[in-house]
């Protein structure tokens, strides 16, 4: 494909031809999604793939679950062999960081000094996990899952069963929570909220989760804060704001990410709330894209900007970065997806659960539907042990077709007829 030499046919050379450059700074699931789809669509130009951790992209979801319960080996996780990206001309550097975009020079400057000048450079820095600053964070055996490294570490310590604190009742919180339990280890997970997960799913929902732990001997403290850690060579015990003192061999912090948007704001990229990027994954500097956690995108179905930090946004989002990159002018406008494991739980959630609501069979049963509306349309849904109802109700909110909330309630009409509308 020669679409692309007008701009940079000074970038490098394959055989004596010039040919341009794109540099993927991320060696994650959004950039290896990315590089595979320039393949995929043709350019046989030169692509660089960048990635300060040591290992070729992966898939995170399996981390905190069958990961973290050595129920896989690691390397299934990995989105090729490394054969691969031999045979299709990437140039991997991995274990390195980018430390500078410069972009009225069009270069990348890696650790070390080496720079790579680029015809289009893709952003998909991810995030890092938040951290806690209190006494004693620093101890031995306060971790932190985010990494293949981190689970991996953290899955051989869990077969030891030891004593579990779970700081944070999120997805990623709970989860592991979850997963130390199925594999024996006593736990107690502390949430600084009174109701888990009411900020993303609603208050009654969010006991539901809180039920679920307990129903599986977890001892979940709600509205409790970590006050400091307490050991003298490692971790002994979480103390936390009401005093009380949590005994633990381990303790795993969950407490979310923060966006890495460093190199692009020192670059000068408008950023809030992540790297700022239109419908095409364009951040505000010319040649230059973002996509996967970092980027903050315009949402087609609330009107307003998200920056979604899940699996299908991040592979998706990678994939049509690449196309608009290779000038395809193609907009991003996909319903945000996402997923959670726990015990023998299913869930999945559609768009933003914030809107009035109608809920399809039993919260109690713990199977559900719950289907939410703004006028006649469907914006979300939150689907439990009923995951059959995602791919009709994702077309409903793609479509946006006009929905009676009696006949969306009612569990004897299907939901596929109310696609006729």
């Amino acid at each position: 494909m020669r679409l692309f030499l007008q701009a940079g046919g000074r970038r490098g050379r394959r055989g004596g031809e010039l040919v341009a450059t794109f540099v993927v700074v991320g060696a994650n699931l959004a950039g290896g999604r990315a590089v595979e789809t320039l393949r995929q669509e043709g350019f046989d130009g030169r692509i660089v793939l960048v990635g300060e951790e040591p290992d070729r992209p992966y898939e995170r979801p399996p981390l905190s679950k069958e990961v973290l319960r050595s129920e896989v080996p690691s390397d299934t996780v990995f989105l090729r062999d490394m054969a691969w990206y031999d045979e299709h001309d990437v140039d991997l550097r991995l274990g390195v960081r980018a430390t500078h975009l410069d972009t009225s020079a069009t270069r990348i400057t890696l650790a070390g000094g080496e720079t790579i000048s680029y015809d289009a450079c893709l952003l998909v820095t991810g995030g890092r996990v938040r951290t806690l600053d209190c006494a004693g964070c620093d101890l031995e055996g306060v971790v932190y899952l985010r990494t293949l490294h981190d689970a991996t570490a953290l899955a051989e310590k869990l077969q030891q069963r030891p004593r579990v604190v779970v700081v944070g009742a999120g997805f990623i919180g709970a989860e592991v929570a979850a997963s130390a339990r199925m594999v024996g280890c006593e736990v107690t997970m502390l949430e600084i909220f009174e109701v888990p997960l009411a900020r993303v799913l609603g208050e009654d929902l969010g006991r539901v989760y809180a039920q679920i732990h307990r129903d599986h001997d977890v001892d979940l403290q709600l509205g409790e804060t970590v006050e400091r850690m307490e050991g003298s060579d490692r971790v002994e015990a979480v103390v936390g704001s009401s005093g009380t003192r949590y005994a633990a061999d381990l303790v795993v912090i969950g407490v979310g990410i923060v966006p890495n948007v460093e190199l692009g704001a020192e670059a000068g990229l408008d950023c809030d709330n992540g790297i700022v990027v239109d419908e095409h994954c364009r951040t505000s500097a010319p040649g230059v894209y973002a996509a996967g956690d970092v980027a903050n995108r315009p949402d087609a179905f609330s009107g307003g900007r998200i920056r979604v930090e899940h699996f299908q946004n991040a592979q998706n989002q990678g994939a049509a970065a690449a196309r608009n990159m290779l000038g395809r002018d193609e907009p991003f406008e996909e319903v945000p997806w996402f997923w959670s494991d726990q015990y023998d739980v299913n869930l999945q959630m559609l768009g933003h659960p914030d809107a009035e609501r109608v809920v399809r069979g039993s919260i109690e049963a713990r199977e559900f539907t719950a289907l939410y509306l703004r006028g006649d349309r469907l914006v979300a849904a939150v689907a439990m042990n009923r995951s059959r109802d995602i791919s009709v109700t994702r077309r409903l909110i793609e479509r946006r077709i006009a929905v009676d909330p009696a006949r969306l309630g009612d569990s004897d009409v299907a939901l596929k007829d109310l696609l006729k509308g």
